[in-house]
């Protein structure tokens, strides 16, 4: 028996994923002994992984050639990503830069800014294979 790890990767809030974290390592009412997931971590967007990311999606997508770059529009960047998103909704909160370079959304004006990043959630399965 081989011990696989099977991964998911969203991008989501700081405020979403600190709501959704306690949920997914935990046993909840309907997941009897098991927990959903085993490990959960946030990694917060800089310009410098955005600008990697859009260079991994420029080389592993060949039909679609104009893909927005993230430093010049963070809210054109998380509509080609839509398909990681946690909630569509982070496209319409207004994305932008802060001084050090992380992006922050902002759901209404009297609602603190969050930071936005990717959400990894990881569970260890053993499989026969």
């Amino acid at each position: 028996m081989a011990l696989r790890t099977l991964k998911r990767r969203v991008i989501i809030r700081e405020y979403d994923f600190d709501k959704i974290k306690s949920y997914a390592l935990s046993t909840g009412k309907y997941q009897d002994e098991y927990t959903l997931y085993d490990r959960a971590d946030f990694f917060p967007f800089t310009r410098d992984i955005l600008e990697k990311e859009y260079m991994l999606k420029i080389l592993g997508d060949k039909t679609k050639k104009n893909f927005a770059r993230p430093s010049e529009h963070p809210a054109n960047w998380l509509y080609d990503m839509k398909d990681y998103l946690y909630s569509e909704k982070y496209i319409h909160y207004h994305p932008v830069y802060d001084e050090d370079g992380f992006i922050y959304v902002q759901a209404r004006m009297n609602t603190p800014r969050t930071r936005i990043g990717w959400g990894i959630f990881e569970k260890d399965l053993t499989s026969r294979l």
